[in-house]
């Protein structure tokens, strides 16, 4: 059991840096946050619910003390990161959004749209209101964007925070797994049986 749960932990690392947005500097951005994300239209920012630096006091953070905020202004907003991927490779996005009104969001993970809709509107009062929202989808070059557009046409605000993407383990390792488990059961199996025998 011990080999399964390494082989699988090996092929689940989150490549997106700082999903969480705390090693961010609150604050608005047009550009370049510092963490590997980049506001590519309008206006980003990363908020702390603590300080009420970046927006002020925008609402809860789903983890932690930051989170990102996707509606700044009435504009069209994008922050998003490049990742190294692997062409073929299936990858699992996932991510968390909190909201009050149903302004417009969109996700996307290279040229596929993972999500185009509203956010939601479960409320800002605690870390219990973010939405989860996980997507499969396949990487078709060594780099992929995953983009996170927002815009207030409702008002309120559009939180977003612990995004990950993690690579699907292949079919062969999910195979490879399976017989290094029997093969640890029949082991251990025979070991008791042999030592049953001695005894």
């Amino acid at each position: 059991m011990t080999l399964a749960g390494a082989v699988f932990q090996a092929s689940a690392s989150n490549i997106v840096s700082d999903g969480s947005f705390e090693s961010g500097t609150a604050n608005s951005y047009t550009g370049a946050i510092g963490d590997g994300w980049v506001v590519t239209a309008g206006t980003g920012a990363i908020c702390n619910d603590i300080t009420f630096a970046g927006c002020g006091n925008a609402g809860p953070a789903h983890t932690g003390d930051q989170m990102a905020f996707l509606d700044w202004a009435d504009t069209l907003d994008t922050t998003a990161q490049t990742l190294a991927t692997v062409a073929g490779q299936s990858y699992t996005i996932s991510y968390w959004v909190a909201g009050s009104q149903p302004n417009f969001l969109e996700v996307t993970f290279g040229a596929t749209t993972l999500f185009d809709g509203t956010s939601p509107i479960t409320g800002l009062g605690s870390s219990g209101d973010y939405v989860h929202y996980v997507f499969d989808a396949t990487a078709t070059s060594a780099s992929t964007e995953l983009a996170f557009s927002g815009q207030r046409t409702v008002g309120g605000e559009i939180l977003l925070d612990d995004v990950s993407v993690t690579a699907m383990p292949e079919p062969s390792t999910w195979l490879l797994t399976g017989f290094c488990l029997v093969a640890a059961v029949l082991y251990r199996s025979a070991t008791k049986s042999g030592r049953r025998e001695k005894a």
